[in-house]
This record gives C-alpha cells, structure tokens and sequence, in this order.
C-alpha cells in the first residue's frame, strides 16, 4: 500500500504528496498515486504537446463521484516556479503552464485528473497553431460508426491541403487536428474550419449536424469548430478523464483508430504501455503546419514580394561562404537568395575530413549555421560543443551529395533533420529553439560561451530513452522456399547470439535478445573510437564465433556467454574470438531511425563503422535465390528476405521480414523431462516441448536424440533448479505420469522430418537457445505448411 504522506523530488523540486491513498475512481480502485505516478511517467511524451499552452483544469478532490471543479486561474498558494501566465481582458485569468515533469505532479496531487488546453502557445497566445474539429456523438453512438465519419471528415480537411493528426477524446468521441503556421487569430481559424465544416454537413446532412443545442442535434453527430475561439480548450492528448475507468485521450494514428471499438481500452493503467511499444503518433505534428487554406494566396503573394527585394539586396554575410567554395567544382548551391517561410532548420550529417554535424536554421533571409562535432545531444545534462561557422544560403536547407575531394568540408552531406524551428526564450547568453521535422522533434537551449564557441543542450527526456533503455529486436516471419523480389534485400541468416549493441557517450552496452546485459563476455567489442564515426548509436546485430572456414559455430559462441570470471572470459575469447554483424541501426546521433525506410538505415549503418575485423556489416545482395543456394551449400542456417521500404519495427513480428531456412527447425519451449531408462538411468529419457499459440502454450511432442553426454548432464542440472509444476498443457501425453514439469525458462532448437497433427516427426535435438525467449516461441506458418495427413 502506497503512503499516504511523502516528499518526493521530482527534478530539481521537492513536492509534498498527500492522501496518495484516496480512491479516485471507486469503480475501479484507482487511487491518487496511480494517477500521479501515470502523469510523471507520460511526462516526456505529453510535455511537449501541452508545454506553453495556457491549461485548464478539472480537479476531482473527492474522487469522480462526488464534485468537481473547472478552474482556469492559478491558486494563490501555488509554488513559485511553477510558471503561469495571465491573459484575458485587462489580464484577468492567471493560467497555468506545465514546462516541467514536477509540474503535472504537482498537478496531480491536487486531484487535478484532466487538463485541457487552448490551441495556442508562448510566444503566439493569441495565435493557434492547429485548427480543431471535435467530434461529438450522442449517447451509446457506436464508436465504429463515429470511426467513420472522423474518415469522411479527414478526407474534407485533406482535400483543402492540411494534414491531419487523430486521438480519441477519452469519452465517445473523437477530436481531429490540422496543424498551421501560428500567424492567424482565433476567428480567422475559426472561420476557416466553419467553412470546411459547413461543405462537410451539407453533404452529410442525415448523420452529422453543426447545430451547438442538443435538443436541435435529432440524433445526429455534432462536428464542434467552437473550441477554436479565443480561450476556448480541449482535452489535451494523454491527459486522463474523470470517468469510469479513467480513460485517456489517447492520440493514435489513422490505422490504429480503425479496428477501436471502445476507446476506453486505452485508460491510466495501459495507455502508458501503448506509448512505450508504438511512440508518440503526435510527436512530429508541428513539422506538418500549413498556411490556414483560407490565407494562403495571401502568404504565397507577400513571399514573393520579400524574394523580390532580397534578389536585390543580398547579405553580405553570405561573402564568406562564397570565398571558401569553387561553384564550378563543388555541386552545392551558390549564394544566390531563394524565398524562405522564416522559420525553416535543417541538420546534416557532414562526413568530412572528421564526421560532424550541421546545424542550420533560417535567419534573416540566410542560414545560421553550427558545426555540432558529436552530433545532437540525446537527453539532458548532456552539452555538445557547437562552433558557429559561415552563413549559408537558404537553398542549402535541400542540399545533399557528395562534396569533391580537395574542395572545402570535402565529403559527403546527408540531410539528417528538415523541418521547422520556433525561439521560444531569448537569454544573454544565447537562446531556446523548439525543432519539429518529420525526423527530430525536440527543445534545445543554445548557450553562447565566448566568440564562434557556443555549447548545445537537450531540455526533455525522450519518452523512449533508446540508448538506457533494453529495447526489443524486430522479429520475422517464416517461409519455405526462397524468392527473388526487386522489393527485398537479402541477408545470410548468422548462427549466432541476436544481441543489441549502444554506443552511449563512449561507452559500448551489448544486451541479449532477453535483454539481459552480456558486456562483459565479450571484452572485444569495446574500444568504440576505433570501431564508430557515431557519437550515440543503437545496433541490431548477431554475434557469431568462426571456424577455419569462415562458417559460424553456435555451440562455440554459446560457450563465450556462458564464461562468468574474468579468468574464463580471457581464455574462452583467446580460443573462439566474436566476430559481430551489424544488420540495422535504430538510433544516431540523437535521433530514432526505426521510421526510415531500411536502405537508408543501411546506408547510415554502413558510413557509422570504421573498417575493423569485429564489427562488420551484413551484406545484402539482391538475389535471394542465388543466395539461399550458397547457404545451403555452405552449411549455413538460411537467409532473411528484408523489404527495402520496411521500417524498424521493435518487439514486432512482420512480413518485413521473412527468414527462409536451409533446415527444418523450430525453436520449442521445453516444458518437462521424463526420466532416464538404462544406460540413461542418470539422466533423462526425453524433454517434453510446446509453444504458444496466442495467449497458451500448445503441446507439440518431445525430443529424445540429439543429445551429447556433456548436454544431458548439464541440462539436467538445470531443470533440477527449476520449480516443478502441475501440466498446463491441455494434451495429455503418454507419458503424463512420469514427466516432470517444470516453469518454462528454456528453450532449444529440434530438426524434424515434419509435423503431424501438430507434433513434430523425428524431432532431433540441436542446441539450446539461452538467447531467444519462451514468450517469443510461436506457432508459426512453416509448422502449417508442413503439417502431413
């Protein structure tokens, strides 16, 4: 039972917790510590939606069934450093600003369950920066049927140019947001989605309605354009509501909508789940703003007008950058002045003589621009140096290629980041900007150390700390036969230990497929500035032990993670050394990756690794039967089929990926032995094996052959520290009575002719497999494709 008093730093802050035992939500237990432990754990993730925006709140002291209380103004006896802005006529209401993760603690601990905020931020208060559409149903509306008309009314927003960004409102309904460039006032915003909604209704007169009275809807959908007036709010994305089963306003992408039937499975006890496994769907909305279609010729005219006087007037600052280049030689852009939106910022990835990265945001007509050595940082309390270089011309926020040797900053130029930037606090010594691109999303204070030295500094946690947190590796699909596809890359299949490999501030951590951490078994993988050009990476790799032949021998670089002392790691690693092959790259340099497309994480894998004979690249080739026929003849265990469009799905089983084995396999859960008869009386006779398919284990034969008198005694051993347990497979074998069943730890690998009626047919023992884990072990295609009558 959680305290009911306590004081708890939060940051910098110490905050007094009380009555952390209330009941909140009596229907459902919920009591007030789940509600603050909820708010301070999604704080990376709903800080950067809701920061700078004037927030209302609704506050439950006594817990949903008794009264509540809408407040806007911010309490008299409120901590000093919780920041608070006033606004209204003659400034009447203090709002409340959450910037930091103490303030929605702070927030919770008054019992405050939902904020709601208004569609503008600091600096613009008076300046949305999405147009919102509320979606309002009538009571027990089915929800698939609310699904629909947020599909027709997307297509209406889509149609007249916006983007649009979808969550659940945590009640019946669902809120729709276009984001826009915050330079319109609230009625120009207003109206603008009154036009878009009127078209809308008119064409679906029988089922939506804009009418605001109840009494006047006559069952219909009422489209809600009201909450953008001045002041107006909506709940904000993740906050929780104030109703059975305290339900969250979950945003979620247009897939991810469609098969939701009750919004509420998405509450303060899952929704938290949901974000770790998918992200944020939210993260890179600002990097979408469009003009307010209703103004659009208008901004269109005024840029042309501002190209035409620049073309006239070029800054000299851009003289130096024309110094240092030789256009006819070099393929990037002269100093030539293009129209710019003002608030553009790009960051490349520059493999020059030394990798570095460049900062660039637009100003003034130009591009300021940084040289960042180790790239952007990738949490806080982390300061990159960054050393101001020349202006450049606005075309360069497109520029990339390939730089000729003998030509200044020679090398190749990746668009790493393009998006849009906001300064949301000026300071002395420097300044704050918020970036938002597809690619990177996040706010960074800029610190001025003396003339061109200037020091870089994440402000937010990620939600997904991709470099401290275990991560899951993506998971395959099977098939038989091999394919050739123009859509596929094609990689050996290594016999090996699947691990992830994090290069953190000069530090490489190798993690198992279990998560488990395996540094230490494998000293040669250190020294990461001699293996890396990345500052902060993630890798998916599969670490292999070789013979004379080049071939990869499971049992030997099983053998390297089994080895505990310092002792035997050193002579294990002098007799069998690891050899690592990165396939794919999750994160770099201060941004995730999973969202590019495949060849592009190969090619950035690829320019981050120093030629070395630990780490090596995974080839990829682009026949796969040609390949699969080398394997076979090789001796190796098969081949993955990658699609070359396919992002990184962690945790994921996906048709991405498809493993096509040179052997008929299957990795089982071993469920049981039975004892040893003869001369096995001192042993085992056979290891009972099941996998899961869905939620329970399926029960699919057992295994007697294939076993090593070294194998049986050890495995043996560790069954013998396993908890017994009573069968919890439905099938009852033959040999039920006499099998001792045990917790399913381990798993192992079996050869087998084929399945019959779902048990495996001369099933040989191969090896067990330390680094796959029981839950993962499923029932897949292969098995059904092999199945014999």
């Amino acid at each position: 039972m959680a305290q009911t008093k306590l004081n708890a730093k939060v940051g910098k802050r110490t905050i007094e917790l009380s009555n952390l035992n209330k009941v909140l939500y009596p229907d459902d237990g919920i009591i007030k510590a789940e509600l603050i432990e909820y708010y301070l754990k999604i704080a990376p993730t709903i800080l950067p939606h809701i920061k700078g925006r004037p927030l209302s709140l609704v506050r439950f002291p006594d817990g949903i069934d008794k009264q509540r209380f809408f407040q806007k103004n911010r309490q008299e006896w409120a901590p000093d450093w919780l920041a608070h802005v006033l606004l209204g006529d003659h400034d009447k209401i203090d709002y409340v600003l959450a910037t930091e993760d103490a303030s929605l603690v702070w927030l919770a601990n008054l019992a405050c369950i939902e904020i709601h905020q208004t569609g503008a931020r600091a600096p613009h208060y008076d300046k949305p920066d999405y147009v919102a559409f509320d979606i309002d149903p009538p009571e027990n509306y089915p929800f698939t049927s609310v699904v629909d008309i947020a599909n027709d009314l997307r297509a209406a927003i889509e149609r007249v140019g916006y983007h649009t960004f979808v969550k659940t409102t945590g009640g019946k309904g669902v809120h729709i947001y276009a984001p826009i460039e915050p330079k319109w006032d609230f009625d120009a915003v207003r109206d603008a989605a009154l036009q878009i909604s009127q078209s809308f209704v008119a064409q679906h007169s029988k089922t939506t309605t804009l009418r605001m009275k109840k009494d006047q809807r006559e069952n219909r959908v009422f489209i809600d354009i009201y909450r953008n007036q001045t002041y107006q709010t909506s709940v904000s994305p993740y906050s929780v509501r104030g109703r059975p089963r305290a339900p969250v306003s979950m945003p979620l992408t247009w897939e991810a909508l469609q098969p939701i039937t009750d919004p509420a499975v998405f509450n303060v006890r899952t929704a938290l789940d949901h974000v770790t496994s998918e992200g944020d769907p939210w993260e890179a909305m600002a990097a979408y703003a469009v003009p307010l279609h209703t103004k659009a010729q208008t901004v269109v005219a005024a840029s042309g007008s501002r190209a035409k006087k620049l073309k006239e007037e070029p800054p000299e600052s851009l003289a130096e950058y024309a110094r240092k280049r030789k256009f006819d030689k070099t393929p990037e852009p002269g100093p030539s002045i293009v129209p710019g939106s003002g608030d553009a910022f790009v960051v490349h990835r520059h493999h020059a003589s030394r990798l570095h990265y460049d900062l660039r945001i637009e100003k003034d007509g130009v591009l300021r621009s940084w040289a960042v050595p180790r790239g952007m940082p990738p949490r806080p309390g982390i300061k990159r140096m960054a050393v101001q270089t020349e202006d450049h011309p606005l075309s360069y926020l497109n520029f990339h290629g390939t730089i000729p040797k003998g030509e200044y900053g020679a090398g190749d130029m990746w668009i790493f980041a393009l998006g849009r930037y906001e300064i949301t606090k000026e300071k002395k010594d420097g300044f704050y900007l918020r970036l938002n691109s597809p690619e990177l999303n996040a706010e960074y204070r800029m610190i001025h150390t003396r003339e061109k030295e200037w020091l870089v500094e994440r402000l937010e946690n990620p939600q997904i700390d991709w470099l401290q947190q275990p991560i899951e590796p993506m998971l395959s699909d099977t098939r038989d036969e091999p394919f050739d596809s123009d859509a596929y890359l094609y990689e050996v299949k290594w016999d090996g230990i699947r691990a992830t490999v994090v290069l953190d501030e000069g530090k490489i951590t190798v993690r198992s497929r279990s998560k488990q951490d395996i540094t230490h078994a494998f000293p040669e993988l250190q020294s990461p500035e001699k293996r890396f050009r990345a500052t902060s990476a993630l890798f998916d790799v599969e670490i292999v032990s070789l013979d004379e032949r080049g071939a990869p021998v499971f049992e030997n670089v099983l053998g390297r993670l089994q080895a505990r002392s310092e002792s035997a790691v050193a002579r294990a690693r002098a007799k069998h050394p690891a050899i690592c092959y990165i396939f794919d790259c999750l994160y770099l340099d201060g941004r995730p990756i999973i969202h590019e497309p495949l060849w592009k994480r190969r090619a950035w894998m690829a320019d981050s690794i120093i030629q070395n004979p630990t780490y090596r690249v995974s080839e990829a080739m682009d026949e796969g039967v040609s390949l699969y026929r080398a394997v076979q003849q090789m001796g190796l265990e098969g081949i993955i089929a990658k699609k070359r469009d396919s992002p990184y799905l962690p945790g994921k089983r996906s048709e991405h990926w498809i493993k096509i084995k040179s052997r008929t396999t299957q990795d089982a859960i071993i469920l049981g032995y039975t004892p040893g008869r003869g001369e096995r009386e001192d042993s085992f006779g056979a290891l009972q094996l099941g996998v899961y398919r869905g939620e329970s284990i399926e029960y699919i034969g057992k295994v007697g052959g294939g076993f090593s008198d070294k194998a049986r005694r050890t495995l043996l051993a560790d069954l013998r520290e396993l908890k017994t347990v009573k069968r919890y497979v439905s099938e009852k074998p033959p040999d039920d009575a006499v099998t001792v069943w045990v917790e399913p730890k381990f798993v192992c690998e079996v050869q087998y002719a084929s399945i019959i009626r779902g048990h495996l047919r001369e099933p040989v023992f191969l090896r067990l497999r330390p680094d796959v884990m029981p839950k993962d072990v499923v029932s897949g295609s292969k098995s059904d494709a092999t199945e014999e009558t």
